[in-house]
Formats: structure tokens, sequence, C-alpha cells
């Protein structure tokens, strides 16, 4: 009588261990289950906070940073719960010709930003030239007379582009002494139309050696492009003061790009102020003779350069 007393008892106790650890597994399946939607929704928003601070350094980098390029779009690509990538296509409107160039993709997760610049205008070289890393296509440089062991040489393409008839060209052109912004446009033929103006670097640095990351005004876009007013500069002014307040960003040798950016604002609040070291332009080629002889010009580099016939 004991002995089944004993194992009723010992069966009791059984199955209610059995039946406390079946409640806590379901408990926990129900938690489970319940904190899955509110885990996703917060990985999604903190997802989408990443991506849109990435999206908005990506539009302060192409609005100071793309010389001559142009973006066609920007948006999410490979997206998962966990991560994806912000992709930006962009292209060159040369004289009305739309050449390719290369995409900015940027990774992102909800556990970081990402790695790297945002805008990374990566290059290849030649002995004399730089390359668009994805198209190949050439990139117009400019120089610094006072950089003391350049990337490469400063060049001079002006006479073989006022030489080749029928074609189109994109041209960097750097000036001797810093000009404002009328000074270039009185200088300029009137065929040579100026797309992009170069604020230069500081001291020493070399922009050859920095993969096209160079700073700039995009003057496409002026409802009056013969004169650059105040409202037009402020857009370009307020980047330069967000970008030099910002902790990161790219170095070349000690150069820091941002760091310039916000010495620049200090230096030239005013648009009427405000001076370039060169400027990116395009016409037809028989266009540029007048600029062969220009003594105002320290260095000329071709870009995109081709017979109208063969653009495709």
């Amino acid at each position: 009588m004991v002995m089944n007393e004993s194992k009723k008892f010992r069966r009791l106790a059984l199955w209610v261990k059995i039946r406390r650890w079946g409640i806590t597994v379901v408990i926990v399946i129900l938690v489970v289950l319940a904190a899955m939607p509110v885990a996703y929704k917060l990985t999604q928003m903190r997802a989408a906070k990443v991506s849109n601070e990435i999206m908005l350094n990506m539009e302060m980098d192409n609005d100071l940073m793309a010389p001559n390029i142009e973006v066609s779009d920007q948006y999410l690509g490979n997206t998962s719960v966990m991560e994806g990538q912000v992709i930006s296509h962009r292209y060159k409107d040369i004289e009305g010709y739309r050449i390719p160039w290369s995409p900015v993709i940027q990774d992102y997760s909800w556990l970081n930003v990402g790695g790297g610049d945002a805008l990374s205008n990566a290059t290849d070289q030649s002995a004399t030239a730089l390359y668009d890393r994805v198209t190949e296509q050439k990139i117009p440089m400019f120089f610094n007379a006072r950089a003391t062991r350049p990337n490469l040489k400063a060049t001079h393409d002006l006479r073989k582009v006022a030489a080749t008839k029928g074609a189109v060209a994109e041209m960097a052109l750097t000036f001797k002494q810093p000009l404002t912004y009328q000074q270039v446009r009185a200088k300029l033929p009137a065929k040579v139309h100026p797309q992009w103006y170069w604020i230069g670097v500081s001291g020493t640095a070399d922009p050859t050696s920095m993969d096209n990351n160079l700073l700039g005004y995009n003057a496409k876009n002026l409802a009056h492009p013969e004169r650059l007013s105040q409202d037009n500069y402020r857009g370009f002014y307020r980047e330069l003061v967000k970008a030099g307040k910002t902790a990161s960003g790219m170095s070349y040798d000690g150069f820091n790009i941002y760091k310039y950016a916000g010495q620049y604002a200090k230096r030239y609040p005013k648009g009427s102020q405000a001076k370039f070291a060169g400027v990116i332009v395009t016409g037809n080629s028989e266009d540029f003779q007048s600029l062969i002889k220009a003594n105002w010009i320290y260095a000329s580099s071709a870009g995109f350069f081709r017979q109208r016939s063969v653009i495709k």
C-alpha cells in the first residue's frame, strides 16, 4: 500500500513538472511571437534611419564633390530585413550628349551605417591621365602649381582639342590665379560653356591624387548663368558649412576635404566674393581655339572628347 502511494506521488510530481515546463514553453513561444513584430518594426525603423542618413550624406557629397557629374536617381536596393544598399546612378551631359558615369553604392545595415565615405569617385590611372573606374571615361583633371611632388604632371590639352574638327569636348581649366565667377564668365568665349567651378585645395595638396573627389560649384541649373547671385550661392554655402562640421571626411596626405569646405565657407560667405581655382567647360572643339594663348590658364585637361558623328 505504501509503495502504491509512493508511485502515485512520484507520478504526480512528474506530471506537475511536465505541466510547468509545458506552460513555460508555451509562454516563451507566445512572447517570441509577440516580440517578433515589435523587433521587426524596430529593426526596420533603425534601417530606415541609417539609410536616410546615408542618402543625406550622398546628396551633400553629390552637391559638393561631383565634378560635372549629374545624378539620375537615388533609391534603396538589395534590401532584406537586416541590410541593404543605397544606390545612385550618375551621368555626364556633354553638349546634349548623355555619357554614363560610375554609380555610387553604399551598404548599410540596422547595426551600423556602413563602411567608408558615401561618395567615392574611384579612378584608374595611366602615366598622364585618370579614368573613371567603372566606365573608363577620361577624367578632366585640375592641378595645383604649388604641389611639390604631384601624382601627375600638369597637362596642356587645349591645342589638341582646338585642332580637332567636328568633336565635342569637356575640359578642365586650372587658373594661374583664383578668379571670381564674373571674371571667369568674362574671359570665356561665348560658345564655351562653364559647367562646374572648382574651389581648389590648400597649401601643397595634390588634386591629381584625390580620385576626382574635388569640391566645386555646379552652375548648370542657374536661371541666369551670366551672374552668381547670393540666392544661387546660398545653397552651396550651406552645404560647405555642413560639410565643415562633419567629424569625418576623406583625407589625402593631410588634406581633409570636408575641413577645407568649412574653411572656404568662412572665407567666402558671399557669392560675389567667392574665388575659384578652375572650371570645367564644355563645347564644340573649334570653339576652344581662342583659349590656346590665354595667359590666365595654368593647365588644361580634356575629359570626354569625341567626334560628334561617333557618339552613341
